[in-house]
């Protein structure tokens, strides 16, 4: 943190579990926070596997009141574009996130650990929840295990999210994010530049690229 001050520094919090596999005593939660955010944590990202909202809950209030920015992550599943997959449909999706904005967070985020968001689900999922939370940051996370993140994390700022995870192209794909480097040549020189100097993540990708040869 002394070394990099002005960088937002984000974890994940497994709400009751926190960064473990079990379920810890409410006010080891709450102090778990309010000690990592002492020592430079400043973005949590909240989540359960299943959704499980009072799961979500204790780990929103325990961010919130450590004085963190709290991301709520709802994890993907199903396919939002296939009208015949109608328990993980977009009313689902959609009443979380109402859940989840009533309690005062700060972010909404897409968690999908999977690669299952496809470009077209992508595009019906974000534009609905941008069309009900206008002012709400909506951040984007996938795994490219299907290899259509590149595609579908376009569609998603297409459709109004304001962030994508991504990775350095030499490391990107398959259990990875999608490739940064495709991402943002996608978008060099349009009104969505993120102003990646292209040249210098080349620069980048070239020496990861000449380790693994080693």
């Amino acid at each position: 943190r002394e070394l990099v001050p002005n960088i937002p520094f984000q974890m994940l919090l497994r709400g009751a579990n926190a960064v473990g596999y079990t379920a810890y005593a409410d006010n080891v939660i709450y102090k778990f926070c309010e000690t990592a955010h002492k020592y430079g944590m400043d973005v949590f990202r909240v989540f359960d596997s299943l959704n499980y909202m009072d799961n979500l809950l204790l780990g929103i209030d325990a961010a919130g009141a450590a004085g963190g920015v709290v991301e709520a992550a709802i994890c993907y599943t199903g396919d939002v574009s296939d009208p015949k997959k109608d328990k993980y449909n977009l009313d689902y999706y959609l009443e979380l996130a109402r859940r989840l904005s009533d309690a005062n967070v700060h972010v909404l985020c897409i968690k999908d650990m999977a690669g299952l968001l496809k470009p077209k689900a992508t595009k019906t999922l974000i534009s609905a929840l941008r069309r009900e939370h206008p002012t709400m940051p909506i951040h984007v996370h996938i795994h490219d295990t299907s290899g259509l993140g590149v595609a579908s994390m376009i569609a998603a700022l297409d459709a109004g999210a304001d962030v994508v995870d991504a990775c350095v192209d030499s490391m990107s794909g398959m259990t990875s994010q999608p490739s940064m480097g495709a991402i943002a040549s996608h978008f060099a020189g349009t009104q969505k530049d993120c102003g990646v100097d292209l040249d210098h993540l080349r620069e980048i990708n070239e020496y990861w690229e000449s380790i693994r040869g080693l």
